[in-house]
């Protein structure tokens, strides 16, 4: 005879505070802005040039400002039944989003303050704030008298050349003029070229996702003017694109290294679809992010 089964709090305890913690790294876009400091930090150790502290510490400040303001504004708190956990999540956390956008825009203005590099900088600093902010805030005029005012990316196809574009300055251009480095050198030009067609197969992975809902409610994206299929080997392209862009001062098993973030790309465009979890895009996809940064640092050590 089976004996009972016999349940452990304990371990069920553990295991939903993983998970709640889990859910506040990915949600609160603690991943993202991470990743996004990592790829900085692997930019000037691509140049073998130590990069000052205050430079990652101003992208993750930065990512998580921008990132978390749209989420931290005020939300209807009736949410239907089939919303996705992750909307959910955020509607349930406002305060701690909130807090999160204060800390950051401090940490953002005593970086900026206090900072040797920043002040020569404003001029590029400010435009990419200015696309950053403008990405979602109504800032063009309405499609029609009455309308609603839009952002951005509700231009059709442009959003994902935007997020691109933005991401790509802030870990390749950021920490080359921080460096230094001109920005028409060869190696700075042929890396910005490489990371912008990564950043694009990244983005276009979450334009698959939401491919039905743009199409019904706009703005349309990529997939939306190619079709489904067209987008999805538009992203295979871009990623196929950053492993042509080799980069020559790397070893041959450095090169080999950076086969893995973009076989990981691949893999994550070719199975995804709207019908993924959350996790699949917010822990898979934005996770590549963070593989593409370790393995270069790693090309350039083998």
């Amino acid at each position: 005879m089976a004996e009972p089964a016999v349940s452990h709090p304990a371990t069920s305890r553990l295991a939903h505070w993983a998970q709640a913690l889990l859910d506040a790294v990915l949600y609160s876009n603690g991943l993202l802005a991470g990743a996004a400091a990592l790829l900085t930090v692997s930019s000037a150790h691509y140049w073998r040039r130590p990069l000052p502290w205050e430079v990652p510490a101003l992208v993750l400040a930065a990512t998580l400002f921008v990132y978390n303001l749209n989420g931290a504004r005020r939300h209807n708190q009736r949410l239907p039944p089939n919303v996705p956990p992750r909307r959910r999540w955020i509607v349930q956390h406002r305060v701690l989003l909130l807090t999160l956008v204060l800390l950051s825009a401090l940490a953002l203005a005593g970086l900026y303050l206090l900072s040797p590099f920043t002040l020569p900088l404003t001029g590029f600093l400010a435009h990419l704030a200015l696309l950053s902010l403008a990405y979602s805030w109504p800032v063009l005029p309405p499609k029609e008298p009455g309308g609603r005012r839009r952002g951005l990316r509700d231009w059709p196809g442009l959003k994902t050349f935007l997020i691109a574009y933005v991401w790509s300055s802030v870990t390749v251009w950021l920490p080359a003029l921080c460096l230094g480095l001109p920005l028409s050198a060869g190696p700075v030009l042929l890396l910005f070229a490489r990371r912008f067609c990564f950043i694009l197969a990244i983005a276009l992975v979450f334009d698959l996702r939401d491919y039905q809902r743009d199409r019904r409610h706009g703005p349309l994206t990529l997939p939306g003017l190619l079709g489904y299929q067209g987008g999805r080997w538009l992203a295979l392209a871009c990623t196929l694109a950053s492993v042509v862009l080799g980069l020559p001062t790397l070893s041959p098993a450095g090169q080999l290294v950076l086969l893995l973030p973009a076989l990981l790309t691949a893999l994550v465009v070719w199975f995804a679809n709207e019908t993924r979890s959350d996790y699949y895009f917010a822990l898979l996809a934005d996770g590549v992010l963070l593989v593409q940064a370790a393995a270069l640092m790693l090309a350039v050590m083998v």
